[in-house]
């Protein structure tokens, strides 16, 4: 019997995108020299929505994180300071997103891809 490939919107049972998100938002934002998120995309489709429709913007800026079979994917959009080398700080988020997710999961951990955009550089 073959496993059948899920499609990125499937959800896994068992995993809670939003709590796995939420922890991953805490513990990226923890590391030495980002010094916030920014809005991925989804969330700036969600605002100019809100726009037109005359509502209030969407909900707080945080890492998104999902699952497609054993596989991870987590996208971070941050803000950055110039305290350290991007590639130190980078190479943190990739090790606390790794501990985070075997934290968060019961059993194997497939392959993790994590995006990370940094939108901007500064003091």
């Amino acid at each position: 019997m073959t496993e059948k490939p899920m499609a990125e919107n499937e959800t896994v049972p068992g995993f809670d995108e939003a709590a796995v998100s939420a922890r991953l938002t805490e513990s990226v934002t923890g590391v030495d020299g980002v010094t916030g998120l920014a809005p991925g995309l989804r969330d700036m489709i969600a605002n100019a929505a809100a726009r037109v429709m005359r509502r209030t913007g969407s909900e707080p800026l945080q890492v998104e994180a999902w699952r497609t079979g054993k596989d991870f994917h987590v996208r971070i959009d941050a803000h950055l300071d110039d305290s350290r080398p991007v590639t130190e700080i980078v190479d943190e988020l990739f090790a606390v997103i790794a501990v985070d997710l075997r934290a968060a999961v019961d059993g194997p951990v497939g392959d993790i891809d994590i995006d990370v955009r940094i939108v901007s550089r500064g003091r």
